[in-house]
C-alpha cells in the first residue's frame, strides 16, 4: 500500500508490518509444524485493513484464511488472495456459483445448503467443486449441526460427491477462568467426528482452537488453529497465560490542530457539559465518534467511572489520548470528527504535534487510511 503518512495534520492507522510477522511466527512455534495456521481476518482483519493484513500473514507462514462473510471472501479472492479461505457463516443459496467460481471454502451446516451446492457443481466444471467444512455446534448456539446430526450431513455431503475438506466446532467460554466448559465442549466435538469416521467418512482437517484455547489447552490444537486477536497483538482475556511474546500491531494517529489558552470556567464542547477548573492550555485534533472515538457524554462518563473512586468524582474523563508521551485527557463531549484534549500539563506542545487515540480496533471507521510501516 502506498499511503502517505500526512506531513501536517490528518488521521491515520499505522499497521506494524514487523509485529505482525513476529506474532505469526510465535504462534507457529506454539503450535509446531504438525499443526495448521488459518489466520482469522475477519472484521477487515480487526481493523488493519484485510488484503494487505492477509498477503502479510500468509508471507509469514499461515497456511489458509478464515473470514465472517462471503463479501469479505469475495474482496480477498478478487484482490489476488490465492490461499484458502473459508467463510464462517452459512451462505444464502443465490452466494453458492460465486462462491464455486472463486474457489472460496463453504461452511455447510445443513442439508438445503449441500443439495443448493451440488446443484450448482452439476452444472458447472467437477473441477470447480467447492472444499466443505462441517459446522458442529458444540454449545455455542450458533451457525452449526447438532451433533447427533453430524454423521448423517457429512454422508449427505458424501453422496452428492462434494468434498468435506474439514470438520469443526467454536468454543463459546475459553477466554474465561473456568477452562471445564471447554473441555466438555472439546469431548462433545470429539465424538461427534469420531462418529462421522465410523462411518468410513474421511474428515479432513479437524479444527476447534480459537486464540484462547489453543493457549491454553493444547489438546484442542488438533489439525489446525484458528487464531484471531493474538495474531494482533493482544490476549483475549486476563486469563489467558501470557506465554507468548506479543507485540503490539496497531495505532491511531493523528496531528494537533488548533491549541489555545482559556480562563478558568471557559465551556468546551456540545451541550456545554465541561468546564475548565483552571486557566488551560485546549488543542483541537480531527478525529470524533464518526471515527471510532465514544460519543459517550462527560457527565455519563463520570457517572459510570464513580466506582473508581474520588478521582471519577473529581473530574476524571472517559477518555485520555497520548501526547509527547504525556497522558492528557479528552474534554468536553466528543463531536462527529473532532474533539478537543486539555495539554495544560504538557509542555511544549505544539500545532502538529502527533496525538495516539485509544479506540477499539474493529469500530474505528475503515476509511482511515492504513499506513503499514516497518516493512
Amino acid at each position: 500500500m502506498d499511503y502517505k503518512i500526512p506531513d501536517k495534520f490528518g488521521l491515520w492507522v499505522e499497521v506494524d508490518v514487523s509485529a505482525l510477522r513476529h506474532n505469526v511466527q510465535q504462534v507457529k512455534s506454539l503450535i509446531g509444524s504438525e499443526v495448521k495456521l488459518m489466520a482469522v481476518v475477519k472484521a477487515d482483519a480487526y481493523g488493519h485493513g484485510a488484503v494487505e493484513t492477509s498477503r502479510i500473514i500468509l508471507e509469514s507462514g499461515a497456511d489458509a484464511l478464515a473470514v465472517t462473510r462471503i463479501e469479505e471472501a469475495i474482496l480477498l479472492r478478487r484482490s489476488g488472495i490465492q490461499s484458502n479461505i473459508l467463510v464462517f457463516d452459512s451462505i444464502q443459496p443465490e452466494w453458492v456459483t460465486e462462491a464455486i467460481e472463486l474457489g472460496l471454502d463453504l461452511t455447510v451446516c445443513e442439508e438445503n445448503l449441500v443439495k443448493a451446492i451440488s446443484n450448482a457443481c452439476s452444472s458447472m466444471s467437477r473441477s470447480t467443486a467447492p472444499k466443505l467444512h462441517l459446522k458442529i455446534d458444540t454449545g455455542m448456539g450458533r451457525i452449526g449441526v447438532l451433533p447427533s446430526e453430524a454423521a448423517p450431513l457429512a454422508q449427505k455431503i458424501k453422496d452428492c460427491g462434494l468434498e468435506l475438506a474439514g470438520i469443526y466446532t467454536h468454543f463459546h467460554s475459553a477466554f474465561q477462568s473456568d477452562l471445564k466448559p471447554t473441555e466438555e465442549q472439546l469431548a462433545i466435538f470429539l465424538a461427534a467426528v469420531r462418529s462421522i469416521k465410523q462411518a468410513g467418512i474421511d474428515t479432513g482437517i479437524v479444527h476447534a482452537a480459537n486464540s484462547a484455547a489453543m493457549l491454553r489447552l493444547k489438546e484442542s490444537h488438533l489439525s489446525m488453529v484458528r487464531p484471531g486477536t493474538i495474531l494482533y497483538g493482544q490476549y483475549p482475556s486476563e486469563h489467558i497465560p501470557r506465554v507468548l511474546d506479543l507485540r503490539n500491531t496497531w495505532t491511531l494517529k493523528t496531528r494537533i490542530s488548533f491549541i489555545k489558552n482559556v480562563p478558568a470556567g471557559y465551556k468546551i464542547g456540545y451541550g456545554s457539559e465541561f468546564r475548565t477548573r483552571r486557566p488551560s492550555r485546549i488543542a483541537v485534533i480531527p478525529a470524533g465518534w464518526a471515527d471510532g472515538l465514544t460519543l459517550m457524554p462527560e457527565s455519563l462518563a463520570r457517572r459510570s467511572f464513580m466506582k473508581l473512586g474520588k478521582a471519577a468524582i473529581m473530574g476524571d474523563t472517559a477518555l485520555f489520548v497520548n501526547v509527547k508521551g504525556h497522558r492528557a485527557p479528552v474534554v468536553g463531549r466528543i463531536a462527529m470528527q473532532m474533539c478537543s484534549v486539555d495539554v495544560t500539563d504538557v509542555p511544549n506542545v505544539e500545532i502538529g504535534d502527533e496525538v495516539i487515540i485509544p479506540t477499539r480496533r474493529i469500530t474505528t471507521s475503515s476509511l482511515i487510511p492504513r499506513v503499514y510501516v516497518n516493512q
